[in-house]
């Protein structure tokens, strides 16, 4: 078996010239031009790949690619995970990809020399893919968040894991809020995510850990700044090595890096100075940047059919629901060269409304992005991508924070088609759930601990044995 970091949470893993990519985007940014992957993938890869199989493993943009699909070839075979929901297989379908597998979760799959085996998660359903070839095994959690009854399955199944593959920083819009009352609120601390990837190793267990799938810096004017909370993969080794860990070996990997069985670990130099790095990658990049932003100056919102879809959204919420939004309408501003305009949607009430600009800063909880970034979130139903960009600011007291999450809750509920309620009694719903059985304890154990006040500490659903050294 060989295996290649192409960019990102872009794996290619081959065996028996069996060529399988993992998650896709190679092909310029995500998110409005805000994500970019970085160190960028090196030239002329993208035009070098010819992979038999492609896997994608949730609906988030720097995974499931449009613009790297195309390049690469509608007509490849694409494996998803088969979710409750029938999103990803249908927004697929509307590309023109003729060749789609839905995997079920926990059944291996053999493709030639190569076995994969799908492991679903969350009710915004993300997943994870064990690769396994000439007796070595990888686990590409990605981000997912495996712990509790889910993850003990996979161990039990694959008991020795030679590389663990996952996500180690803010991929959120906690970053995003902005609070009237508390203005110097600290919303992250880049730690806690070197220590969850440690605590997510130690449980698994692996020879090697490899930070992945947060392997990207940010270009947009509105969003450059964030490149400061951005916990890059030399965090995470460096984290590693102040506490002494060296079982598993934590080893930071770059676009164009492999491992194979016979030569081990090719590594490129390790980048240095990361904002100096940051800075000149932005600067080949300002005329993409500056097309983008000449287009969304040009685009003001549309209204109507802004105002269309949420009220589609407040007829599919349940009434208990939308009883929780009583006295918090929320704003909704889009922003463009053409004008600001806004949209109130008050789901106690069931109605949406423009709102006359003169009264949008004295709106107490909104939602501030731009107009072309709110209409594509209606148009193709990806408002979960709205918070990931962070091309947006949510701006509220600090004890209405709670009600945008919720909202943005429901928002999601409606793209991953676990609202209008119908849905849940779908057997399709039904049957992928019965699988996923081993979620049912752990969510009820996550929410006991919300309701004692406790929070949530992903290190109590991991084995206590396997974190006591981290804690």
């Amino acid at each position: 078996m060989r295996f290649r970091i192409l960019g990102h949470a872009s794996l290619e893993v081959e065996a028996g010239g069996v060529n399988l990519v993992c998650d896709p985007w190679l092909a310029g940014s995500a998110y409005w031009r805000s994500w970019w992957n970085f160190p960028p993938p090196p030239e002329g890869l993208l035009d070098g790949l010819a992979p038999d199989f492609i896997y994608l493993s949730h609906l988030h943009w720097d995974h499931f690619h449009g613009p790297t699909l195309r390049r690469l070839g509608l007509d490849r075979t694409i494996l998803v995970p088969r979710t409750p929901d029938r999103r990803i297989i249908d927004d697929l379908r509307k590309m023109g990809c003729r060749d789609v597998r839905e995997l079920d979760h926990g059944v291996g799959l053999d493709l030639g020399d190569l076995r994969v085996t799908s492991y679903q998660i969350g009710p915004f359903t993300d997943s994870a893919l064990v690769i396994e070839a000439d007796g070595v095994v990888i686990l590409n959690a990605n981000d997912a968040k495996f712990m509790g009854g889910p993850l003990r399955q996979i161990l039990r199944r694959h008991p020795r894991i030679d590389f663990a593959m996952r996500s180690h920083s803010s991929a959120n819009s906690r970053l995003c809020y902005r609070f009237t009352d508390a203005p110097d609120t600290t919303f992250d601390d880049l730690s806690a995510y070197s220590r969850e990837f440690a605590r997510f190793c130690a449980a698994v267990r692996p020879r090697y850990a490899i930070p992945f799938a947060s392997n990207h810096c940010f270009l947009h004017e509105e969003t450059y700044a964030f490149n400061d909370t951005v916990n890059f993969s030399a965090n995470v080794a460096a984290y590693f090595a102040a506490r002494g860990i060296g079982d598993p070996l934590c080893v930071p990997m770059s676009p164009g890096d492999r491992w194979d069985s016979e030569q081990g670990f090719q590594l490129a130099p390790v980048v240095d100075d990361l904002p100096a790095a940051i800075e000149r990658y932005r600067a080949t990049k300002l005329e993409t940047l500056e097309r983008q932003k000449k287009k969304e100056e040009a685009t003001g919102l549309a209204v109507r059919h802004v105002m269309r879809h949420l009220q589609a959204i407040i007829d599919g919420t349940p009434g208990l629901l939308r009883r929780r939004f009583r006295d918090k309408p929320i704003l909704i501003v889009g922003h463009s060269a053409k004008g600001d305009r806004a949209v109130a949607v008050d789901l106690a009430a069931a109605t949406v409304a423009e709102v006359p600009v003169d009264e949008i800063e004295r709106w107490p909880i909104r939602i501030h992005s731009s107009a072309l970034i709110i209409n594509d979130c209606c148009a193709t139903r990806n408002w979960n991508s709205l918070g990931i960009s962070k091309r947006v600011r949510f701006v509220c007291k600090r004890q209405d924070a709670s009600i945008l999450r919720l909202f943005n809750y429901v928002l999601n509920a409606h793209e991953y088609e676990l609202l209008p309620i119908r849905h849940v009694l779908d057997r399709r719903f039904i049957g992928v759930w019965m699988r996923r059985w081993r979620e049912i304890p752990l969510y009820v154990h996550i929410l006991a601990n919300f309701a004692l006040r406790r929070g949530f500490d992903m290190g109590r659903h991991l084995p206590r044995a396997a974190t006591a050294a981290l804690n």
